[in-house]
């Protein structure tokens, strides 16, 4: 530590003098250690403002020493060339932060930068270049969305650019064709005209023709007689040829008829265009824009037989839409495709009649504009009446705090658009199994055709009733059952403190909120239940039991 307190005085009495210390070609070789001045400097303490080699970092230096902690030590790294101008031979090692300029050791211990804070000049480059880097970083990014952009203008440029080349086109075509179509019409209607003028003109000229016969003969004789009046000659009045002229005027006199009616002359024709002229002038574009689905799908009204459907579509001003309703029945499995129309019109409702009484259809919903077609709703599946009354309910599975019933009710594809209740009372109180309203508890509710009633009293009879309701309303109450619980066997609680091992987790049974996913496979097993002998279902509800992680709904 002395020997580096020695150095650096040393430097700073040379620096005052302006001369050059003997040390100066050792100081001048840059980056070698402050202490020895033999070894390159590795490591450089920004409080001290000295650089150390390895050796003399561990020596005079350590990190270890109280007085040592709060100094930053930095990687010694040649991150410029340059010297301080203002004292010679000294390299800018420190960026002074508060006049952000490069200093060199001596500007921080006697120049004009004395007690400025700093750092050194690799930590000033490295949080310079981050910031020049995040500013290049950023600007890159804008770039590339400008970039992105024009890219983007210039295909959307390029696209409007051939689609009017295109619509060009076709309006070049289409009134190519519409000139030729005209040409055409224009042709064969002056051959219409021609064949009038020629049949007028041929009447005309058979008129004129008898007529102008008449005329000849008529003017030959009023020729003769009037060069008879003209001869003074008496005599010749009395002359047989004038006798026999008098009798032919007389004869034709009476033998000539009177003109007949002049024929019409004028072509009965008459040029209809104000069609044609209301289509050219009717001739322009539309922005294709197709009715969006109809929204909201509902039934309004629902009897026995028939269902008034509503529904919702967005309608722009002056626009005319004209809506599609289709009906399918609905199947068991699957649906057959084959839809049929039962509305066509501008209304937003329908009346769909005809239909069977507690049975379900499919509806769905489309627009059509001047524009096209548009798509069709999503398909709503409705009932007439209220759903049927279940049937045969049994007891699937048993333990001695648990029954599980199964029942028949609507088909296992439209099971989902029923709801079923499952109500239960204790068989102790009413032993002919009709228990009081009161004494009823709602023990399920769901879509699924099995249930599973927990928290049961062991060796106890429990009566059960289960009906169905939809948007309609419900149906009535199936006719009561009665099932019993088990015995309870040694080590089991009883009530709501059941064994783990009996509580339903994760077995094939699922809660009623997670019914509705698998409520098919369920069904169909209740189904099957059905139709098993009972030993063959009490074999199967005893391996279940067994199973010992059952709930609500099998998948």
């Amino acid at each position: 530590l002395n020997l580096a307190l020695k150095n650096m005085v040393e430097k700073l009495e040379a620096a005052q003098k302006g001369k050059p210390s003997a040390k100066k070609k050792a100081v001048r070789r840059r980056f070698k250690c402050d202490v020895c001045e033999k070894k390159p400097a590795v490591m450089e303490c920004v409080t001290c403002v000295v650089k150390y080699c390895e050796a003399c970092l561990e020596t005079c230096h350590p990190k270890d020493r109280a007085v040592f902690k709060a100094h930053v030590v930095v990687p010694m790294e040649p991150v410029s060339g340059r010297e301080c101008e203002v004292h010679e031979g000294q390299a800018l090692a420190f960026f002074c932060t508060q006049c952000g300029v490069p200093v060199c050791a001596h500007c921080l211990l006697m120049g004009s930068h004395i007690e400025h804070p700093r750092v050194s000049l690799h930590s000033a480059v490295t949080e310079k270049k981050a910031n020049f880097q995040t500013a290049v970083d950023a600007l890159r990014s804008k770039h590339a969305a400008v970039l992105d952009f024009t890219q983007r203008a210039d295909a959307a440029t390029q696209n409007m650019e051939q689609t009017c080349r295109q619509l060009r086109m076709q309006v070049e075509t289409e009134c190519g064709e519409l000139q030729m179509r005209v040409g055409a019409v224009q042709q064969k209607l002056m051959q219409v005209i021609d064949s009038q003028e020629r049949e007028k003109r041929s009447v005309l000229l058979g008129q004129v023709e008898g007529q102008r016969q008449r005329l000849s003969v008529c003017g030959a004789l009023l020729d003769r007689a009037e060069q008879v009046l003209a001869n003074e000659d008496g005599t010749i009045f009395l002359d047989v040829d004038t006798h026999k002229l008098e009798k032919q005027l007389q004869g034709a006199a009476d033998a000539s008829l009177a003109p007949p009616q002049l024929a019409n002359a004028t072509p009965q024709l008459t040029l209809h265009m104000a069609q044609l002229r209301d289509a050219v002038s009717n001739m322009h574009f539309t922005e294709y824009l197709v009715p969006d689905p109809p929204s909201n799908v509902t039934v309004a009204e629902h009897t026995k037989d028939s269902l008034l459907i509503t529904w919702n579509c967005d309608v722009k001003r002056d626009e005319t839409i004209t809506f599609i309703v289709q009906q399918v029945d609905f199947q068991e499995v699957g649906y057959d495709e084959r839809w049929v129309e039962i509305y066509k019109g501008t209304g937003r409702s329908c009346t769909a009649s005809g239909l069977s009484e507690q049975d379900s259809y499919r509806f769905r919903v489309c627009g059509i504009n001047k524009s096209g077609k548009g798509g069709w709703s999503q398909t709503q599946v409705f009932t007439t009446g209220v759903p049927r009354v279940p049937m045969k309910l049994k007891m699937f599975d048993r333990t001695h705090s648990s029954i599980c019933l199964t029942w028949q009710g609507e088909p296992s594809a439209r099971s989902r658009h029923a709801t079923y209740i499952v109500e239960m009372s204790s068989a102790e109180k009413d032993r002919g199994g009709n228990a009081d309203q009161d004494e009823w508890q709602q023990v399920y509710k769901g879509n699924s055709r099995v249930c599973l009633v927990p928290d049961l009293m062991p060796e106890q009879t429990y009566n059960f009733r289960v009906c169905a309701q939809n948007h309609v309303g419900r149906s009535t109450w199936n006719a009561t059952s009665s099932y019993a619980t088990t015995e309870r066997l040694a080590g089991d609680t009883v009530g709501e403190k059941e064994i783990e091992d009996e509580e339903p987790t994760a077995g094939p049974w699922k809660t009623e909120q997670e019914e509705g996913n698998d409520e098919s496979l369920g069904d169909d097993m209740a189904e099957q239940s059905m139709n098993a002998p009972t030993e063959e279902a009490d074999d199967a509800v005893g391996n279940l039991a067994s199973a010992g992680d059952e709930e609500l709904v099998p998948q």
